[in-house]
Parts: structure tokens; C-alpha cells; sequence
């Protein structure tokens, strides 16, 4: 028996080296394998990594061509945009010179006024916008200063168109009331802004009548005449 276990050992020794060189050997081929899947996977990862690398340059050109044609569009609508509303200017300024000033020009008439408020709509240019207020509010200018030359030339009577200087309380009241009309500030910078022209040329003979020392009564109906014109 005791013979047979030191065979047993002595036939284990033997074999232990064989065992141990073949399990390195495994193992080496297992780590050369390993080896061989990672080389794949990094030149996979590599061409991957450089295919993106020419589609992103690619993608590049074609976002430059892009922006290039974004800024050609950009200029193409400024220039567009521009000429329309240089168009549209110029359609505006027309509508008002053909369908509205006569009426400033005129006596007042609410048919036509109304008629020339519809000629502005659809209308864009502001500095034709801006004269819509004029004809808006001609009728509401025209009843005020007549209103009130109708009032003076009953104060004025009392005086009996005496010559009034610019010292009298006559003159005094006569001025600051005609300061104090709707029309007056629009009169007052018509020459640097737009006005009514009828309501100018009856104010200019308002003024010939004031600074004449309002004594001539029938200046003073002329002017007021003319608010009665319609």
C-alpha cells in the first residue's frame, strides 16, 4: 500500500510541469486573442473616428456654401424690402397728392373728408400717416375758429371798430383768444410742418385784420366768411 502511494506521487510530480506549461500556454493564446480583438476594435474605432472626421469636413463646406448663400439672400432682402417701401412710398405720396391735398385745400366738406380718410387706409409711409390728423380733424378746427372770430366780432362791435393797439385790452383778449384756437399751433409751424391750407389762408387774413388794429370789420367777415364756405 505504501508503495502504491509513492507511485502515485512520483507519477503527480511528474506531471505537475506538463500541466503547469500547458495552462501558461492557454493562457498566452487567450491574451494574444484578447490582444488581436483589441487591435480590431481600435482600427474599427480609427476608421470610424476618420470617416466622421470626413463627413464632418464635408458637412463644413457645405455650412460655408450655406452661409454664403444665407448673407447673398440677406442682402437680396434688404434691397427688396427697401425697394418696396420706396414703391410703396412713392404709391402713398400719389394717393395723398391726387386724392386728399385737394381737399385741405378746399373749404371744409365732410363728404369729402370722409372720402379722403378712406384713401388712407391700406397706407404705410408714416410721413403720409402723420397728415391723416388734418383731415381728421379739419371740421372740428373750422367750427372752433369760426366760433370764436364770430364771438370777437361781437366784442369788437362794442368798440366800434375803433383802431385797437397792441396795449389795449381789446387787442390783448383778441390775440390770446386767437393763440388759443385748436388751428393755431399747426398754424404757427407751418413752415417747417404740414398744415390745412384753406384754414392758412384764412388765418393770414385774420392776421392782416389784427395787426391792422382790428378795425375793418369787413376783413374780419371775409375771413369768417370763408368758414362758411360749405
Amino acid at each position: 500500500m505504501k508503495q502504491i502511494k509513492l507511485l502515485v506521487i512520483a507519477m503527480t510530480m511528474t506531471m505537475a510541469p506538463a500541466v503547469m506549461a500547458q495552462s501558461s500556454t492557454q493562457n498566452v493564446l487567450q491574451l494574444e486573442k484578447d490582444i488581436e480583438m483589441h487591435e480590431k476594435n481600435i482600427k474599427d474605432k480609427e476608421t470610424a473616428i476618420k470617416n466622421l472626421e470626413e463627413r464632418i469636413d464635408s458637412l463644413k463646406s457645405i455650412i460655408k456654401d450655406m452661409e454664403s448663400q444665407k448673407k447673398t439672400l440677406e442682402k437680396e432682402l434688404k434691397n427688396e424690402v427697401k425697394i418696396r417701401k420706396d414703391k410703396f412710398t412713392d404709391r402713398d405720396e400719389m394717393v395723398y397728392d391726387q386724392e386728399i391735398v385737394d381737399v385741405l385745400y378746399n373749404p371744409y366738406n365732410k363728404s369729402d373728408v370722409d372720402e379722403a380718410l378712406r384713401s388712407f387706409e391700406g397706407m404705410e409711409t408714416k410721413e403720409v400717416i402723420k397728415k391723416r390728423e388734418l383731415v381728421e380733424k379739419y371740421g372740428e378746427y373750422t367750427k372752433n375758429l369760426k366760433e370764436f372770430l364770430e364771438k370777437q366780432k361781437t366784442e369788437l362791435s362794442k368798440t366800434r371798430w375803433t383802431y385797437q393797439s397792441s396795449s389795449t385790452d381789446a387787442y390783448k383778449k383778441f390775440e390770446k383768444g386767437l393763440k388759443g384756437t385748436k388751428y393755431w399751433k399747426v398754424y404757427n409751424k407751418k413752415e417747417k410742418n404740414e398744415s390745412i391750407d384753406y384754414l392758412d389762408r384764412v388765418l393770414d387774413k385774420v392776421m392782416l385784420f389784427k395787426n391792422d388794429g382790428l378795425k375793418d370789420e369787413r376783413k374780419l367777415n371775409e375771413a369768417i366768411n370763408m368758414l362758411y364756405a360749405n
